[in-house]
């Protein structure tokens, strides 16, 4: 009887441990398999975390005193979402608009809206005040009555939007936000504030970049001098 029990045992341990053996590779290669489709999967499970409202929340800047002046200004600017809604806060630099100003308030000190910059909203990809860290040299920036601003106003990619890829112009303002005006046509790779703020120097965009094209424009009589020699790049 005993022998009849054991070869019946060691029969049933014959079938059963084979399909146990089985059906734990099986669960295992089917785990690696959900696995490897969840990470290369186009339609992996975090595609349905994406966010399908808008883009961007329009946020504004922190306050911006300007020196020589009792006005302040706030950028308006849109903060990207990325697809899974995950909004990344900003450093601003002092006097520094952030990355995609669409237009700029101005305030009074009592923190009254003044204006805007714009009319209609653009894209303004930089603001500069000249000497800003002279603070020390109070008679530098008691000169200061301009504000320059780098704008594109027009859609020159044709992407069905004005952003920070369009072509943008070099414009300057009283320190109010009024009386904003084009600087020139012509594209510029920089420009910066000289001759005790009275004048702005233009480094032009040329056919070949390895010249260099200047030009002064004087703010009083909203007039530029191109220089007649170009220098190329040693």
């Amino acid at each position: 009887m005993k022998s009849r029990f054991l070869r019946i045992l060691l029969i049933i341990n014959g079938i059963l441990i084979p399909i146990f053996i089985i059906y734990v590779l099986g669960y295992v290669l089917i785990e690696k398999y959900n696995d490897y489709t969840f990470y290369n999967s186009g339609n992996s499970n975090l595609e349905s975390l994406e966010i399908k409202g808008p883009k961007y929340e329009i946020k504004q800047s922190s306050l911006i005193g300007i020196p020589n002046s009792e006005n302040y200004i706030v950028a308006e600017y849109k903060k990207e979402n990325d697809k899974y809604g995950i909004l990344e806060e900003e450093i601003n630099l002092p006097y520094e608009v952030p990355k995609n100003t669409f237009n700029i308030i101005f305030l009074d000190k009592e923190f009254n809206q003044i204006r805007k910059l714009l009319k209609n909203d653009a894209s303004i990809k930089s603001m500069f005040i000249s000497n800003t860290y002279l603070s020390h040299n109070k008679e530098m920036v008691n000169k200061l009555s301009r504000l320059s601003f780098y704008i594109a106003t027009e859609d020159t990619n044709n992407d069905g939007e004005i952003n920070n890829r369009d072509q943008h112009y070099v414009y300057v303002s009283d320190l109010n936000g009024e009386n904003l005006t084009k600087v020139s046509d012509r594209k510029v790779k920089q420009y910066e504030w000289v001759n005790e703020n009275k004048e702005i120097l233009l480094n032009f965009v040329t056919e070949n970049n390895s010249e260099f094209e200047y030009g002064l424009y004087n703010i009083e009589n909203k007039t530029i001098k191109e220089t007649k020699n170009k220098t190329k790049e040693k």
